[in-house]
């Protein structure tokens, strides 16, 4: 089959319909507690994050001339 045909909407005679197979899983519901584990992990990855970026800005200031020492 040429694009101008499949274009035009008209399909090889060797073009066959067939289902496939699907394993779809049923959605999980969490538990409450489970619900709080994963906010609390969120909680950590996101103080450490903005810790992380606070240290990226502090260092570019510093390399920048940002930061002056005061005596």
């Amino acid at each position: 089959m040429n694009k101008k045909d499949f274009d035009n909407g008209c399909f090889s005679a060797g073009w066959t319909e067939f289902e496939k197979e699907h394993n779809f899983s049923q959605k999980q519901r969490k538990d409450l507690a489970e619900l709080l584990f994963e906010l609390e992990d969120m909680k950590k990855d996101f103080m450490r994050i903005s810790e992380k970026k606070d240290r990226l800005s502090n260092l570019m200031k510093f390399y920048n001339g940002g930061l002056i020492a005061e005596n």
